[in-house]
């Protein structure tokens, strides 16, 4: 069976693009979608991360994008699928011999929460770009308090006329995310948002938005902030229409 990454680049080379143009109409860096092609999956920042890279190249590419996220599953499993049976029974084996002894189920545990805060730490620190070292800060001498002026008469400020209300969306990241927004039936948006990041949208009718990791950022719409659409992980897909501030939730 063709590999994912020849197919993706196939399609490219027959629609006579570039990676830089790709990347380019994508938002998805270059690295990632060399990666991509090439299959070496261990360059790119997480399964979940790329599945929605996978998504977003394949649709760009005008390719079947269910059945292109089927084989890249099939290609890059989750990790609790790759281990072995007979691994899991031993691991059923020493969880119930060592039952009486809770201290060595305290030290597991200790030691997995290390392990995921390792990984995460890990994965954060290759997404961020290189912070700058913060500046000296130089204390300033207080300005001198200005001499008392007449009050200057101002003309009355000119009426705004009143705007029709469509739809707007407010997305603010906690975490790493990857979106996908679509605006009146028209992509307008593909990529990833970081810790401290937000992105607004605007449209008349409806916006729809993907989020790869639902649990890392927070929904506004029409300025009603969301309650958690889902876990850190979860990929969701919701919609917000015109003259209602629920998102609609179509698909998880």
């Amino acid at each position: 069976m063709e590999k994912v990454g020849d197919v993706l680049r196939a399609a490219r080379q027959a629609k006579g693009l570039s990676l830089r143009e790709a990347e380019e109409a994508t938002k998805i860096r270059l690295r990632y979608l060399d990666a991509l092609e090439k299959g070496e999956y261990n360059q790119l920042p997480g399964r979940v991360f790329a599945l929605g890279f996978v998504r977003t190249y394949a649709r760009y590419l005008g390719l079947d994008v269910q059945a292109i996220i089927e084989r890249f599953k099939q290609e890059y499993p989750a990790e609790e699928d790759t281990i072995p049976v007979e691994e899991k029974h031993q691991v059923a084996r020493e969880f119930a011999r060592n039952k009486k002894k809770p201290w060595l189920l305290v030290a597991a545990v200790l030691l997995v929460l290390w392990g995921i805060n390792w990984l995460y730490n890990y994965y954060r620190q290759s997404l961020e770009p290189n912070t700058l070292p913060p500046q000296s800060q130089v204390t300033e001498p207080a300005p001198a308090a200005p001499a008392p002026q007449q009050p200057v008469p101002q003309a009355p400020p000119e009426e705004e006329e009143p705007q029709a209300r469509g739809v707007e969306v407010k997305i603010s990241a906690t975490g790493n995310c990857w979106l996908g927004v679509n605006i009146d039936g028209k992509e307008d948006f593909s990529g990833l948002i970081r810790p401290g990041e937000s992105k607004e949208f605007l449209g008349e009718e409806k916006i729809t938005v993907t989020l790869g990791s639902a649990g890392a950022v927070e929904v506004t719409i029409n300025g009603e902030v969301q309650p958690p659409l889902g876990r850190v992980g979860d990929v969701v897909t919701f919609e917000a229409v015109k003259d209602t501030s629920e998102a609609i939730i179509t698909r998880r």
